[in-house]
């Protein structure tokens, strides 16, 4: 599964947001967390079988050689470190 993201959301730092203090977090892990201190259900999602297709992320730079699905890297934390470089 090829994903191609905007530079916007790349370049974000806070992509889960609380929806009851609109408080920003980097990973759903603690927005999870944080979701505990307001008494809302909470869930860590656990990843299914059927859920282990390969994901890769491309360079949203056209000029770039990761932009090219088989030169495609393999986690989000690679390509935004890679894209903010």
């Amino acid at each position: 599964e090829v994903i191609a993201l905007s530079p916007k959301t790349l370049m974000a730092t806070n992509r889960f947001i609380c929806e009851i203090c609109n408080k920003g977090f980097q990973r759903d892990q603690n927005l999870q967390l944080h979701r505990r201190g307001h008494n809302l259900p909470w869930k860590l999602r656990q990843r299914s079988s059927k859920d282990v297709r390969k994901r890769v992320y491309v360079c949203p730079e056209p000029s770039c050689v990761h932009h090219d699905p088989s030169r495609a890297l393999g986690d989000l934390t690679g390509i935004k470190k890679h894209f903010c470089r």
